[in-house]
């Protein structure tokens, strides 16, 4: 059979002083860890409160200000055609007086720099500046606190899809400047509005399209200075952001590169100019310029020449010109009678050297049927 060895443990007496001592420590982290957990279960509601009621960046200018409720700096919505959402502003009074503002609602647009503003009052709104609902028309606000202020935005059933902008103006009552005149002129008084906006970015539902569209790259040129221009329009119906760069070659091989200044952004529908600027032109350019439009649209290429010589240095060529032609116009002239006169002059040659010959003949020559032997006469006296 085979061999099986076998061990027998028997159980030991354990000290009760050391088994006491080791459940201690076990005992003690347990507690910890309850005391934690409890602590953890007291403070999340509190924790989650902090965090939710974090205060959103202020859009103000240290006296009044607008901002949403909910977000850090702008609203942004999306809604379908026939939806509507509610949503709030909180509006700020800085002062130690209550202030009493108009609210109205306006479209968003484009400047012809690229940069986002937001429509006058008086200009017809099309799109979000018709479709948000204020409760009133003005609104005051306490001394150094914030006010409330609901509206409801509603989108028609036949926009169309696409990206639209606009915003909510609070606006202080006028200021009165002083009155002016000058010399016996007409009085001028100059009042001052402060008007203070927060966007509001919405997306109606739909297949988005994103078109940029340019024209043709021009140059003008001002002193030393040279400035391109190049327009560009968005023809789609999403907000663009684009970008462009510039490449100019000269015929010398030489390549200068520039950048155009970078709009905010470029609504749909909106035209701008991208605008770059060579500080220190060559004297005489000859050779072209190369743009590159980059956006969410695609890459686009532009081109156009770049040839610029001093108006002085063409008449100076031109001078030039006209002076070769003329001294061409001259030796031509002068080569001209210079033939005829050597023609005349090979002509009369012939002429004369055979009327020589015939006088020659007519004094030597003897007629035929003369007597040789015949006496000679003296003339009769």
């Amino acid at each position: 059979m085979p061999h099986r060895s076998t061990t027998e443990r028997r159980p030991t007496n354990a000290d009760p002083a050391a088994s006491s001592s080791n459940l201690r420590p076990a005992r003690a982290r347990l507690l910890l860890r309850l005391a934690l957990l409890a602590t953890v279960a007291v403070l999340a509601p509190v924790l989650t409160t902090l965090v939710v009621a974090a205060p959103a960046v202020a859009i103000d200018d240290g006296t009044l200000g607008i901002r949403p409720e909910l977000e850090s700096d702008f609203f942004h919505i999306n809604l379908a055609p026939g939806a509507a959402i509610e949503a709030n502003a909180i509006v700020s009074n800085h002062t130690d007086a209550p202030v009493t503002l108009l609210n109205y609602a306006v479209d968003g647009q484009s400047t012809e720099q690229g940069a986002f503003a937001l429509a006058a009052q008086a200009d017809a709104q099309t799109a979000v500046g018709s479709w948000v609902t204020l409760g009133a028309d003005s609104i005051t606000i306490p001394a150094d606190s914030d006010l409330t202020v609901p509206f409801r935005l509603s989108v028609p059933l036949t926009a169309t899809p696409g990206d639209y902008a606009g915003g909510i103006i609070i606006q202080s009552p006028p200021i009165q400047g002083d009155t002016t005149t000058s010399d016996g002129d007409a009085a001028l008084r100059l009042d001052v509005i402060q008007r203070q906006g927060v966007r509001i970015y919405l997306t109606v539902a739909g297949t988005a399209m994103t078109q940029l569209s340019h024209g043709a790259l021009s140059w003008e040129r001002s002193g030393d200075a040279v400035t391109f221009t190049l327009p560009i329009q968005n023809t789609g119906n999403t907000i663009l952001y684009p970008a462009a760069g510039l490449s100019l070659h000269s015929v010398i091989g030489a390549t200068t590169e520039l950048q155009f200044g970078t709009p905010e952004s470029i609504l749909p529908g909106s035209t701008l100019n991208l605008e770059a600027t060579l500080p220190q032109a060559a004297f005489i350019q000859l050779g072209s310029a190369d743009a590159q439009l980059v956006s969410d649209a695609g890459t686009q290429q532009i081109s156009a020449s770049f040839n610029y010589v001093p108006w002085w240095i063409i008449v100076i060529i031109l001078l030039l010109v006209l002076a070769i032609a003329f001294a061409v116009w001259r030796v031509t002239l002068f080569v001209g009678r210079a033939r005829r006169a050597l023609a005349q002059v090979a002509r009369a040659v012939p002429a004369a050297s055979k009327d020589l010959g015939d006088h020659a003949g007519n004094n030597t020559a003897v007629p035929a049927d003369s007597d040789a032997d015949a006496p000679l006469r003296r003339p009769r006296r």
